[in-house]
């Protein structure tokens, strides 16, 4: 549809520039008509051994005519070049598009796998009555065992770079209007699972999110250095803070958000309990300084 739109723009211009084209050469013609009017007297013209009788007129018309095919003649080869230019860039350029197409059409078949397998993953961690029945994320009570475990894995797989290091990262979220009404237990179960949900598509495929269903969350990543998970987790904030979240029945809630993490590398090591304190120290910090506040600490014992 677009690229019709510009071929629509491109017709226009082209119209536009021939009337304009055509203008130009009938005010050439008629200007050569009235010298050739004015300047009718004959000249002799000599070359070599040979004389010619024409008009002044007639002369310098040819003059210009044929200075115009030599102009023409030794412009033709950059014109070549370029038409030979745009033609091979034109089809650089739908190359690039096919490619583009069929990276997107991977890219797509990738997320329908990874959310397929995602789905599995959740449909068996219910089924052990492992997540949270509001949010269907991890109970937030299992975050000890995950990192308790995750570090043994750290320890285990010295040579993966996937375990380089464990990034814990703790959320408290809160309307940015709260209801009046007392009893709205109903509008927060349902603003915590639209977070979630949220949190879900902007999650990486190592990332696990975790919920205590009444607003607080948190999450585990692997594999980042320190910039990397701070990028991370603001990309995670920013998803829920920068617009309104949705609701199942459409309408747009505003969040504050406020997220404490804490990153331990393979070379330092520290317990789960240890590591989670940390990013509960640097959550509370993050509330003390204001709304929407984030702060990441490093471990080092």
């Amino acid at each position: 549809m677009i690229r019709a739109i510009d071929n629509v723009h491109l017709d226009r211009k082209s119209v536009a520039a021939m009337a304009v084209f055509l203008i130009f050469a009938l005010a050439i013609a008629f200007l050569a008509i009235l010298f050739a009017l004015q300047n009718n007297s004959a000249v002799t013209i000599t070359l070599f051994v040979w004389q010619y009788q024409e008009s002044l007129a007639i002369v310098l018309l040819m003059t210009l005519a044929i200075g115009a095919i030599i102009g023409l003649l030794a412009a033709t080869p950059t014109m070549l070049r370029r038409g030979w230019r745009i033609s091979r860039d034109r089809r650089r350029a739908e190359g690039l598009e096919e490619e583009i197409q069929a990276k997107t059409q991977l890219a797509a078949k990738q997320a329908e796998k990874t959310e397929a397998v995602r789905l599995r993953y959740q449909n068996l961690l219910q089924t052990l009555d492992l997540t949270d029945p509001v949010t269907d994320l991890l109970h937030r009570q299992s975050l000890n065992q995950v990192v308790a475990a995750t570090l043994r894995q750290m320890a285990e797989n010295s040579e993966e770079p996937h375990y380089d290091s464990l990034c814990v990262f703790l959320m408290a979220a809160e309307r940015a209007q709260p209801e009046d009404t007392l009893d709205n237990t109903d509008q927060d179960e349902l603003l915590w699972r639209a977070i979630a949900q949220t949190l879900q598509k902007q999650t990486q495929y190592d990332s696990w999110l975790y919920s205590d269903g009444y607003g607080r969350f948190a999450c585990t990543v692997l594999g980042l250095q320190r910039e990397a998970a701070v990028k991370y987790g603001e990309s995670l904030q920013a998803s829920l803070t920068q617009q309104a979240v949705h609701l199942k029945d459409g309408a747009g809630v505003e969040v504050y958000v406020s997220f404490g993490g804490s990153i331990v590398d393979r070379a330092n090591s520290v317990d789960a309990q240890t590591l989670i304190e940390q990013a509960e120290k640097a959550l509370i910090q993050s509330q003390q300084r204001g709304r929407n506040r984030f702060r990441l600490d490093s471990v080092n014992p």
